[in-house]
């Protein structure tokens, strides 16, 4: 007898492939050469399919701790946007995982997967001007296989993983806005620190190394829609409202183009 869960994902798989038939999905897409910005950001430009709706998706990626909750509720609160945040506190899994990361590996990403995916379709079909705390494509090209790699996610595991996000990313459409806070290990221990979520205090250095790694060869090949790059380790955007200015005097230059 196969396994409930087996089941599961092969039917989960025979119903996102007959979605995506049904849908057409699929975007043809070209690029336009770099282009650079001050304040040590660097923009790289996608035709978005939403350049000429009301519709706005700005998302925002990053490592642990690099301060993407606190800026999507800044830039909510200035745009007045509606803010869709990563189910952190709420996850059931995340402090079992932190405490046995082999054990609990596949639930966790299976987890967020399907909270991400969720939040996507929701985007989509409200037509809303919205910004996100951290994507999809961040647990498939860097968590999950970082967890592979660490040999905290089986072959098996790993590959069942990327099957179902294959299918649900043909059902979506990449932010016409992706921002990546840039930042060094030791800024990110410090705001983790700083923060104080005990579940987080077994997180290593080397944990952190590896998805920083992993975050820059991602964003070196980005080619989903528009990418906005800032070092948080050269401002201050809690404190210092100047320094908040000015990311959102750029966001407000990349917006104007996406109407």
């Amino acid at each position: 007898m196969l396994d409930k869960g087996i089941l599961f994902f092969q039917y989960l798989k025979q119903f996102l492939q007959i979605e995506c038939e049904q849908k057409q999905c699929g975007l043809n897409s070209f690029y336009v050469p770099k282009k650079e910005v001050n304040f040590k950001c660097s923009l790289y430009i996608l035709d978005s399919p939403f350049k000429k709706t009301e519709h706005m998706h700005i998302a925002i990626a990053g490592n642990i701790g690099s301060g993407k909750t606190t800026l999507t509720k800044l830039l909510s609160k200035h745009y007045r946007w509606q803010a869709h945040y990563e189910e952190v506190l709420e996850n059931p899994y995340l402090d079992d995982f932190y405490h046995e990361m082999e054990r609990w590996s596949f639930n966790l990403q299976i987890y967020f997967l399907n909270s991400r995916f969720g939040q996507l379709l929701e985007i989509q079909k409200s037509g809303e001007k919205v910004i996100q705390d951290r994507t999809i494509y961040e647990d498939a090209y860097i968590f999950a296989p970082n967890l592979h790699a660490m040999g905290l996610l089986t072959k098996r595991d790993f590959e069942n993983y990327k099957e179902l996000f294959d299918l649900m990313e043909n059902m979506v459409t990449g932010p016409d806005l992706m921002i990546y806070l840039r930042s060094s290990i030791p800024n990110l221990v410090n705001n983790i620190h700083r923060r104080g979520r005990e579940f987080e205090n077994s997180i290593s250095i080397d944990y952190l190394s590896r998805l920083n790694e992993r975050y820059e060869a991602w964003m070196h090949g980005y080619d989903k829609g528009k990418l906005l790059i800032i070092d948080v380790d050269e401002i201050n955007f809690v404190d210092k409202p100047e320094d908040l200015g000015k990311i959102i005097e750029m966001i407000d230059a990349e917006i104007h183009g996406l109407f």
